[in-house]
């Protein structure tokens, strides 16, 4: 990776988990304590019956999370939604770097971004967060219909 950052097995192997097994319903990834590897920090298994908003409700609360504890998180999701009367699932790509970052941080998260996002194929949006706004699932789900029109 041009940033030094390396990308672990398991990132790419819990990612293929989520896309062709749907095995998960997301996947957080972290940069390493020691800023060499991006890491998964949490995948959440795949439960159909639970409701996509409480799960991407979940989702957000991790990265307020990981933004209180001064860090940022790239972010896998398989949105459920509709578009005229068909159901799709779609995974979109998540980077959730904030302004209140330490600027090391964000100089890694973004020049580390292209070389995860190039290793996992099949992601339909991929959404650059910088606020609880662009996290809205409402502004995720336009983004992905949007998508889906061109």
């Amino acid at each position: 990776m041009a940033s030094g950052v390396a990308l672990t097995d398991e990132c790419l192997n819990v990612y293929l988990d989520l896309q062709s097994k749907k095995k998960y319903r997301y996947i957080l990834y972290k940069l390493s304590d020691d800023f060499k590897e991006i890491v998964v920090d949490f995948a959440a298994p795949r439960d159909d019956s639970e409701d996509v908003k409480e799960a991407y409700d979940e989702f957000c609360g991790k990265l307020f999370a990981a933004e209180n504890a001064g860090q940022g998180r790239y972010g896998v999701f398989d949105v459920h939604y509709q578009v005229d009367s068909r159901e799709l699932d779609k995974v979109v790509f998540i980077t959730w770097v904030t302004d209140s970052l330490p600027i090391k941080q964000k100089m890694l998260y973004a020049s580390s971004n292209k070389a995860l996002r190039a290793k996992m194929t099949g992601i339909h949006t991929e959404i650059q967060c910088n606020d609880a706004t662009d996290l809205k699932l409402e502004n995720v789900i336009a983004k992905c219909r949007q998508k889906s029109y061109e």
